[in-house]
């Protein structure tokens, strides 16, 4: 298992920030925002290091060098479900389900996926990716058996676990898949799935890496949208990987990955890891957002893809990166925040220059939360459109635990339809905690 920090490699989320030194003061559990925002949140713990898990065993009590309690990937739904991350004491990683009223008041761990479970069809678990929650309880996960073989699990209604379909399966005319299923995977709530897996076409010829368009859970119906060795649209590069992908309810999607020019020679390091952003809709072309300047891609952002990007109602939210030393927030092809390890960056809320970011992930009505680091810590903060705020730092204290370190937007449906959001913190005195932060 993996320490914190090279969990934090493995999500590709470089947060390029210490997090020892000094923190803001904190009051009680409410954290107020100096009348930048209208918003103030309580934070309640959801389910606390050490708690009893369903099938006796516990979660890790304190974190420590070698295995966390909470791995950080935490989803939470319109119906106050969440799904977390975590280890139990013989380090076994799974994937769990705590629910929660309007008051805070939480019902019992629910057990979702855990390693060494045996699923119906007789896979053995062995790894479990992030994952994908949608408001409808409906969930997937990627998950890998013994032999490092993949398939797709559903649930519907957060219950038993399916395999929908293994990475050698032919589920279409249009996807005839061919191993190598990646763990990220996008679910809108009527049911939409994207996924990369590579594949091969009609004719039954390998075509490498491909994103698959799969409609309301209908396989017969999945379509390849695109493939490594397309075509980039006007340009003179082609698509090499997929990775990250989103998909709304309309058809829209998001998807990053990496690409080349095509008389680029694909053994050289300079041109492997080219990274791209692409927007766009089933059935059309899409349009580079963001684009490695190699690529030479006119009408794009020109830098490199940092993390996840994230889908809204508003547009579309991402973090580029110009050189080694600068990192940039955008939301669609608007600069909202720079963060520079030099400390020469934006300012947060709290006077602190910013060094780094997670992802940002939206709520309802154009909300936006973000985690920035900075150098004495790290803060989350909201965007009403105007200005930003602070809700949660390091250095407040949740229920009398002053807080030491956060995990915010490592997975994308962090924030539901009330405003409410998931993170995972851990405290000055070594405990974690899954918490929910509940507007007041």
């Amino acid at each position: 298992m993996q320490s914190r920090r090279e969990f934090l490699k493995l999500l590709g989320l470089a947060v390029g920030a210490s997090f020892t030194g000094c923190g803001s003061s904190g009051g009680d559990s409410f954290v107020r925002n100096g009348g930048q925002a209208p918003l103030a949140y309580r934070f309640v713990p959801l389910v606390n290091a050490g708690a009893v898990l369903p099938r006796s065993s516990s979660i890790i009590a304190q974190a420590s060098d070698d295995a966390a309690p909470f791995l950080g990937g935490v989803m939470i739904n319109d119906l106050r479900h969440v799904c977390f991350h975590a280890n139990d004491q013989a380090q076994r990683k799974g994937v769990f389900e705590v629910d929660y009223d309007a008051d805070g008041n939480t019902a019992p761990i629910k057990h979702l996926l855990q390693e060494g479970d045996v699923l119906a069809d007789g896979t053995v678990v062995d790894d479990i990716s992030g994952g994908y929650l949608n408001n409808e309880d409906e969930a997937v996960f990627v998950v890998n058996d013994s032999d490092g073989v993949a398939s797709m699990q559903v649930s519907r209604g957060l219950d038993s676990f399916e395999t929908f379909f293994g990475e050698y399966d032919t589920v279409s005319d249009g996807g005839q898949l061919d191993g190598e299923l990646q763990p990220e995977v996008g679910l809108a709530d009527n049911g939409d799935l994207l996924f990369v897996c590579c594949g091969k076409n009609e004719e039954g010829v390998e075509i490498g890496e491909s994103l698959y368009y799969l409609p309301k859970d209908t396989a017969s119906e999945t379509t390849r949208l695109l493939s490594e060795n397309d075509l980039i649209p006007g340009s003179n590069c082609a698509f090499r990987s997929f990775g990250l992908a989103e998909i709304g309810n309309d058809g829209s999607y998001l998807v990053q990955g990496c690409a080349a020019p095509l008389e680029a020679d694909l053994t050289s390091e300079t041109s492997s890891g080219l990274t791209y952003l692409a927007m766009g809709q089933v059935g059309e072309e899409p349009e580079i957002l963001v684009a490695d300047p190699t690529l030479g891609i006119s009408g794009a952002i020109q830098g490199t893809v940092c993390m996840g990007a994230r889908m809204s109602e508003i547009g579309c939210g991402f973090i580029c990166q110009t050189d080694s030393d600068h990192t940039q927030l955008y939301l669609d092809k608007r600069k909202l925040l720079e963060a520079s390890i030099d400390g020469t960056g934006s300012l947060s809320p709290r006077n602190q220059p910013i060094v780094s970011f997670f992802p940002p992930v939206f709520g309802p009505n154009g909300m936006m939360l973000v985690q920035v680091f900075t150098a004495t810590g790290t803060e989350i903060l909201a965007y009403d459109g105007q200005s930003f705020s602070t809700v949660l730092a390091r250095g407040d204290f949740i229920g009398g635990k002053q807080v030491e370190m956060i995990l915010f937007g490592c997975l994308p449906h962090a924030i539901n339809v009330h405003g409410e959001f998931v993170a995972v913190v851990e405290f000055t005195n070594g405990e974690s905690a899954v918490v929910v932060g509940m507007p007041v």
